[in-house]
């Protein structure tokens, strides 16, 4: 499976005073995932995790942050009121839209991911020494709702210190396809 790393901005949906950002770009660089012992993240399927503290502050459109929580459906969310809540999982409108059910988010590879079997996991950890520091979350081998161990995503999400860069790597990403009769149908 060709590996892809993307440096990524630009698809981080959110809604900042109905003033809509353009100041990022998308830049591809070689791919370079980060390996290592990490704090496991041991959240319900559709759940936001606890609030986790960065060990710097990030800027993110704007605004400077110091926490955040991890959703279990691929994405960090900065709005930490949602710690331990329902992650959305599903949505009927096109993006981009008011109505998307996520905000001031980074999107790494947003799906239903569901690791109820404890087959994939979800960690995450800092990297590197002060002022060059990456906050890395980390998804392994995350099995698709629905696709039972048939269909996993492993990706990385990588915010840096100084430079507030946000990094998505894409490791892997399998399709979870369902056949209901005669008619196939891609849930993911």
């Amino acid at each position: 499976m060709k590996q892809k790393y993307i440096l990524f901005i630009v698809f981080a949906f959110i809604s900042l005073k109905g003033i809509s950002q353009n100041n990022y770009s998308v830049t591809a660089i070689p791919f370079q995932p980060f390996s290592g012992t990490l704090v496991a993240l041991t959240t319900p399927d559709d759940k936001y995790s606890q609030v986790i503290t960065l060990p710097f502050s990030f800027d993110f459109y704007g605004n400077t942050y110091n926490q955040l929580v991890i959703s279990t459906n691929g994405y960090i969310d900065f709005r930490t009121n949602l710690a331990t809540q329902t992650s959305p999982w599903s949505f009927s409108s096109t993006i981009p839209s008011t109505s998307f059910p996520i905000q001031n988010s980074i999107l790494g590879c947003y799906e239903d991911l569901d690791n109820s079997a404890a087959t994939g996991t979800l960690t995450y950890g800092v990297y590197g020494v002060f002022p060059y520091r990456k906050f890395v979350v980390f998804f392994n081998n995350q099995p698709h709702f629905s696709c039972g161990t048939t269909a996993t995503s492993s990706f990385q999400m990588i915010l840096s210190e100084t430079s507030n860069s946000i990094d998505v790597q894409i490791i892997g990403r399998q399709a979870c396809r369902m056949e209901w009769g005669k008619r196939r149908y891609r849930s993911c």
